[in-house]
């Protein structure tokens, strides 16, 4: 088991996006750009009998979730930083967005994979306790983030910072460093949670061109519990 086989496992699956019946071409592209870097093809269709603007999701037939156009349109260009928090807080989120933000991605950029991680970060410093490993490809790139760590270890958690050891983090009781060499570690962006009462959850990505990835982020307890097993096996 590598980071990349368990990344080729979740990302075996797509998911189909229908937008029946709209009357608002830019939503459709501005909802076809944001997933066109995820596993969710995005197609157009006419219902006789259904609402106009409206999108369900579906994997493999079976559906999932639904939302009206306009809905989706303003929440994924919140995601992507085209309209700003206060007009998302007047939004609320559609479904279809729990069901794909718990999914696979083909091309994310540095900005996106930032804002993945910071999530997970922030889960663990509110939930406190438990255990938060991080990989960042050089342990040089820990030291800019030492001061956010140092705030989620204050609440309690453990960290395991892993990377190429091109810099020595200061000797402190709530880190563990993995310093390596391996190709793997170089090539990967990961930031997962061992939480105490089994919210688990992990970002794991591989770094296919300069700033761009190709992984998933994941609730499920099982994706995130092979991604633990692998860490632990491999560099304890």
């Amino acid at each position: 088991m590598t980071l990349s086989s368990i990344i080729e496992d979740v990302t075996g699956e797509a998911r189909t996006l229908t937008v029946y019946d709209s009357s608002d071409p830019e939503a459709v592209q501005a909802v076809e750009e944001y997933f066109s870097v995820q596993r969710v093809s995005v197609e157009e269709a006419t219902a006789p009998d259904g609402p106009d603007d409206f999108v369900v999701l579906h994997d493999d037939g079976e559906f999932l979730a639904a939302a009206d156009l306009e809905t989706l349109r303003r929440a994924v260009s919140f995601e992507t930083g085209l309209v700003d928090s206060a007009e998302i807080a007047e939004t609320p989120v559609p479904e279809i967005l729990t069901h794909v933000g718990n999914t696979t991605f083909t091309s994310y950029g540095k900005r996106r994979m930032i804002l993945a991680s910071r999530e997970i970060e922030e889960q663990a410093w509110r939930t406190g306790d438990g255990e938060l490993h991080s990989g960042f490809q050089d342990l040089s790139l820990f030291r800019d983030q030492w001061d956010l760590y140092e705030r989620v270890a204050s609440h309690g958690v453990d960290i395991h910072a892993y990377g190429v050891p091109d810099w020595r983090p200061p000797e402190v009781p709530w880190l563990t460093v993995h310093g390596t060499d391996s190709d793997e570690i170089r090539q990967s962006w990961f930031v997962a949670f061992d939480a105490p009462d089994d919210r688990d959850c992990a970002l794991v990505a591989t770094e296919r061109e300069p700033n761009e990835f190709e992984g998933f982020w994941t609730y499920d307890g099982g994706i995130v519990g092979d991604v633990f097993g692998h860490l632990r096996e491999t560099y304890s």
